[in-house]
Formats: C-alpha cells, sequence, structure tokens
C-alpha cells in the first residue's frame, strides 16, 4: 500500500514535470495522481503504525483490567520460584532461558563491588544500581504476572 502510494505520487510529479500543463485535462490528472499517490501513502502508513501498536494495546489494556490472580503483588512474589524453575526446565515457552540468565547477570552486578560508577562518587555512584535494580523488578514482577495468566489460562500445563 505505501509502495502503490508512493509510485502514484511519483507518477504525478513526473507527468506534472514534464507535462507542463500541457496533458489532457490539464493539471486534473497530475494534481489527482498527486493527491490519490499522498492519500494512499498516508493510509498505508498508518495501517502499519496501527499493526506494530495492536500488541502493545493489548499488553497494556490486559495489566490494566487485570483482576485475577496475576493483580495480587504477593500471589506475584509467590510465582517467582515456580516460573523461575519451570523456565528452567523448559516448560514455560513465554520466557526465554536467556532471561533467566540476564537477571542472574544484574543480580551478581548489584552484590559485586565492581561497578561502572563507583560507590564513592556523590549522587552518581549509585544511579547504574538504581537503574539495573528498577529493571530487574519491574522485568521480574511483568513476567511474573504473565506466568500467572497463563497457568490460569492452561493449568494443565504447569
Amino acid at each position: 500500500m505505501i509502495l502503490f502510494g508512493g509510485l502514484l505520487l511519483v507518477a504525478g510529479v513526473v507527468l506534472a514535470v514534464v507535462g507542463g500543463g500541457d496533458v489532457a485535462g490539464g493539471w486534473l490528472l497530475p494534481g489527482g495522481l498527486i493527491a490519490g499517490g499522498l492519500g494512499v501513502l498516508v493510509a498505508g502508513v498508518v495501517a502499519r503504525v496501527r499493526r506494530r501498536i495492536a500488541p502493545v494495546r493489548a499488553v497494556a489494556r490486559a495489566h490494566r483490567t487485570a483482576t485475577g490472580p496475576e493483580a495480587n503483588p504477593l500471589r506475584r512474589a509467590r510465582a517467582v520460584p515456580g516460573m523461575l524453575g519451570a523456565t528452567w526446565r523448559g516448560r514455560n515457552p513465554a520466557l526465554p532461558r536467556y532471561q533467566l540468565l540476564l537477571w542472574g547477570l544484574a543480580l551478581v552486578y548489584l552484590v559485586s563491588p565492581v561497578d561502572v560508577l563507583p560507590e564513592f562518587q556523590p549522587l552518581l555512584g549509585i544511579t547504574d544500581d538504581i537503574g539495573v535494580g528498577a529493571w530487574l523488578l519491574t522485568s521480574v514482577y511483568a513476567e511474573s504476572g504473565n506466568y500467572l495468566a497463563q497457568r490460569a489460562d492452561h493449568p494443565d500445563e504447569s
């Protein structure tokens, strides 16, 4: 759709430049091609953007309206060990194993004395730890909610 709109737009511009108004119908044909091309091009871009945003909106809507077990933070915290075990054994297809490796690396980074920004720098030293910790907590929290929702939808797979 985007390609077709672009072709119409280019054809209209070429016809307007080459013809200079001497085309049958004056400027009506090139102007129509340009307007039609722009319309189809914009419609194609809007459709592509909406297709890419739709899954993000669906996840956000599911998290906003969550009233089941995945909405309770305490249940999410209790589900973390089961989620980690299921992922390690390959029984949680929604969470790849490399995610466990990333979480482990984040934990090691938080505990280790080696930092990108050393702690003795005022205010800056703790910002890298805060960033890594925030990512770790939000990532584990979100995935535990997804794990609980998956278990609620398919209780026989847990």
